[in-house]
């Protein structure tokens, strides 16, 4: 018996530096997704496993240095979107890179109304919570944030909610010095050396559209465990 607790011991303190050493390099390493910015396809709260081994393409969720002038230097993590030298645009709440749709068949989250009647058939079915933002805007109609996916499934009369073109987002405008709002975006240029990220949860996630490009230098990792 004791000989086995010593093996687990053994077993336990090679498991930790082992990581130690994985971590310290980068190649592997463990971070906790803590925001509901990248849902529904990164949950929050969930473990994320990341390494610096995988070169960061498109689509990648990577994690990143950011110095948050509220709560310091921390690490973030959104889906890469665009590199140096490509250019953003959002039109109408759909994101193009270099002239293409790169949202086509991809499920996020957004802002929709819906009736009342529908809300009620689909909110225990799909657990829909305080998360979701429910909020009635009439008798008839309540406006929330819904997967694409769920109002493909249930077929709803959904109206998506998005910001026409011109309205301007202050937050937007300080940053990049241009009318523009999370729905219709750029075009813009991606400079040298850097990169754009947003969240999957389009409605709300404080991303690039607020927080200006990223330093691809700032990239630590690219999330393999998705």
């Amino acid at each position: 018996m004791k000989r086995k607790i010593k093996i687990i011991g053994i077993v336990g303190i090679v498991l930790f530096v082992l990581y130690s050493l994985l971590s310290l390099t980068g190649i592997f390493k463990a971070f906790k997704s803590a925001t509901s910015a990248n849902e529904p396809n990164l949950k929050a709260n969930s473990l994320l496993f990341v390494s610096n081994l995988v070169t960061p393409k498109n689509g990648n969720f990577v994690c990143y240095k950011f110095d948050d002038k509220i709560f310091g230097k921390q690490i973030r993590v959104h889906k890469l979107c665009g590199m140096e030298n490509e250019i953003i645009e959002i039109k109408d709440g759909v994101l193009y890179l270099n002239g293409i749709n790169s949202d086509k068949n991809c499920n996020h989250i957004h802002f929709y109304e819906i009736t009342t009647e529908e809300y009620n058939n689909i909110k225990i079915k799909e657990n829909l919570a305080e998360d979701n933002y429910p909020h009635q805007l009439s008798l008839n109609t309540i406006k929330i944030m819904l997967e694409d996916k769920i109002v493909e499934k249930y077929g709803l009369t959904a109206k998506r909610l998005i910001d026409e073109k011109g309205k301007e987002e202050p937050f937007i405008t300080t940053v990049f010095h241009q009318k523009w709002n999370k729905d219709n975006f750029g075009p813009i240029k991606i400079p040298k050396g850097k990169v754009f990220v947003l969240g999957d949860n389009r409605d709300n996630s404080m991303d690039s559209r607020y927080i200006g490009f990223i330093n691809q230098s700032d990239i630590v990792g690219v999330v393999i465990n998705k």
